[in-house]
């Protein structure tokens, strides 16, 4: 349940870093994956 939350974050600073090196668009990716991250973490509560 932790790792979950780790990958996720992971996951979207690598889409923060894309955003930044390739294309603005990756962002989407990165909010989602917050999103996702924070409903996770509510979750387990």
């Amino acid at each position: 349940m932790k790792l979950k939350v780790v990958i996720y974050s992971l996951l979207a600073l690598g889409f923060l870093a894309l955003t930044y090196l390739v294309d603005w668009l990756f962002i989407i990716g990165a909010v989602v994956l917050i999103y996702l991250n924070q409903r996770e973490l509510k979750i387990n509560k």
